[in-house]
């Protein structure tokens, strides 16, 4: 969860509870609630999976075997098997300063997790580069590191246009609250919010360590990904900013006491946005596919170990219960007319806009 966008118009669903009664516009349903605890379940799996692979099938087996060893002298350890370990001590302190609020608010705020989602990539594969320059200069990890920059500068600008570092918490995080009350928060908030996304975004970005452990030569499949993820990017970059403009002009015409007019639905429907009801995750999700096509000829295995990354994050937007039900259940809470846009426009992958009279009318 990486915006505000959208919070005032969500903010009477959030306050709206009186003794203890959660009345929220979009109230899940048993079953809808069920699929929550199964997503969360899911991660639970997914996490212990993971480590699992990377004990079992990695170098980092000796770091994960004596931890303590390798916080007390990281240089000496392996590059790999010493991210792992700091990722991970890494999420319990996030988790720990989470709590901060506690005697404030009676409740933990996870937003931290938000601001170091598009810099967390990067900042490893840098790492991992520079790791990899005591034994000469690695072309492939340079381009991934490069490129992974690219798409971590650009979201980084998109989340700070939308004031994700002015403080505060997503919108968002309030609502999913009232869905774990007490301490069901606390544990979702370190299990799932900390330890699981911290985990996953290592795993997404793990091909590069593919790369830092190969010494085969670039070939035809290493620049089609590289084309294909700069593609992406500017497709995630292109959706961003057409939703960005969106809702800058229509607050604009709501302050000012203008006529809406295509504005007045309250959503996005047109530009990228009429092709895919969720056109900047679909970009995201496949970029880091495509990230995974270089460990292809790093390792000369179609499949190998670094898979789990993409697949921990199409885990995390597509399983139900995940992100995307989430966003369209909020969405469908605050516009009475989204149920009709969900109809005609695909949820995930752009498809040809389907248009319906009074839909997609307003270009």
């Amino acid at each position: 969860m990486t915006t505000k966008t959208g919070s005032t118009e969500l903010r009477h669903v959030v306050d709206g509870c009186l003794g203890g009664e959660v009345h929220v516009a979009f109230k899940m349903q048993r079953g809808e609630q069920f699929e929550s605890y199964l997503s969360q379940s899911g991660g639970l799996l997914q996490l212990s999976t993971v480590h699992y692979v990377w004990y079992a099938y990695t170098s980092a087996q000796t770091c994960l075997a004596d931890p303590l060893r390798v916080l007390a002298h990281p240089w000496s350890a392996d590059p790999w098997g010493r991210t792992i370990v700091f990722v991970d001590a890494f999420a319990l302190f996030m988790w720990f300063i989470s709590l901060r609020t506690l005697p404030a608010t009676g409740t933990s705020d996870p937003s931290i997790v938000d601001r170091l989602w598009s810099l967390m990539p990067w900042i490893y594969c840098w790492h991992w580069f520079g790791a990899s320059c005591v034994h000469g200069f690695n072309p492939r990890l340079f381009i991934m590191t490069v490129i992974a920059s690219i798409w971590g500068f650009r979201l980084t600008y998109n989340f700070w246009i939308k004031g994700g570092f002015s403080g505060g918490e997503d919108y968002r995080w309030a609502v999913i609250r009232r869905w774990y009350p007490g301490w069901k928060w606390e544990v979702f908030n370190l299990v799932f919010i900390c330890l699981f996304q911290q985990c996953a975004i290592l795993a997404f970005s793990a091909p590069a360590v593919a790369a830092l452990q190969s010494e085969k030569p670039l070939t035809w499949l290493d620049a089609l990904s590289a084309v294909l993820y700069l593609l992406l990017c500017l497709g995630e970059a292109v959706a961003d900013a057409q939703m960005f403009a969106f809702q800058t002009e229509k607050y604009r015409r709501r302050a000012a006491g203008e006529e809406m007019g295509p504005y007045a639905k309250g959503f996005i429907q047109t530009g990228l946005w009429a092709w895919s009801r969720h056109p900047n995750y679909f970009c995201e999700v496949t970029m880091w596919w495509v990230f995974y096509l270089f460990s292809i000829p790093a390792t000369g295995k179609a499949l190998n170990w670094t898979i789990w990354g993409p697949l921990f994050l199409s885990g995390l937007f597509l399983i139900p219960g995940a992100s995307l039900d989430i966003t369209e259940s909020l969405s469908s809470s605050k516009y009475p007319e989204y149920a009709r846009y969900q109809q005609h426009v695909s949820k995930f992958f752009p498809l040809p806009p389907r248009r319906k009279e009074g839909l997609l009318a307003e270009a």
